[in-house]
Order: C-alpha cells, then structure tokens, then sequence
C-alpha cells in the first residue's frame, strides 16, 4: 500500500511540474509580448495625473504603483490581456495544487500512529 502511494504522490508531482513549465513558459512568451507592443508611450503619456498642482506634493507609492499598471495595462491589447490572464490563472491553479499537495502530505503524516516504546523502569 505504501508503494502505491508513492507512486500517487509522484504522479502528482509530475503533474505539478508539468503544468508549473507550461505556465511558466506561456508566461515568459506573453511577457515577451507584452515588452514588444510596448515600445510606445501610452495614450495619455507618462506623466502622473495631478503632477500639475505645483504645491509639491506627491501621491503615495501605491497610488504611483497602481498608476504605473494601468498605464501599462492601456497599452496591452485586449487579447494579449486574456492570454496573460490565462497564464496567471495557471500558475495560481498550480500553485494551489501545490499548496493541497503539501497539506495532504501533512495530514498523512499527523494521521499515521506515533510509534510507541516501552521503557523499563529500574
């Protein structure tokens, strides 16, 4: 029975990591993508929005990183926007598998019998 489980855990594995190089391959051909169809500014151009004000303040990093994606975002086209997205859910779908894997690896350790000896006592 143990050979058999083994062999279970092995062929999960291998399909872990399986899809984990085809995720991780369709990521790097949609990133290369994405970095040729960016070689323009986007339509409204790199300025921050409100940098105008002149009072010298500046939004916070968030609101600049949130800024800088959808700037990036625009200039994605829709298509390769779904294809990134596909390859995303992929990757969180083997991450996810993982994450069972490894939490029913642990549950199978917690459920086997602690082994147990008697000691004598003098």
């Amino acid at each position: 029975m143990e050979a058999h489980g083994h062999s279970d855990a092995k062929d999960t594995l291998r399909r872990l990591e399986e899809r984990l190089d085809r995720a991780s391959a369709r990521a790097e051909e949609l990133l290369s993508e994405a970095t040729r169809a960016a070689g323009k500014p986007p339509p409204a151009g790199w300025q921050v929005p409100g940098d105008d004000s002149g009072d010298g303040t500046r939004p916070g990093d968030l609101e600049l990183l949130v800024q800088v994606v959808q700037s990036l975002r625009e200039l994605i086209p829709a298509e390769l926007q779904r294809r990134l997205a596909e390859a995303l859910r992929e990757v969180l779908l083997a991450v996810r598998a993982l994450i069972d894997w490894y939490l029913e690896r642990m549950d199978h350790r917690r459920a086997e019998p602690a082994e147990v000896q008697d000691i004598p006592i003098l």
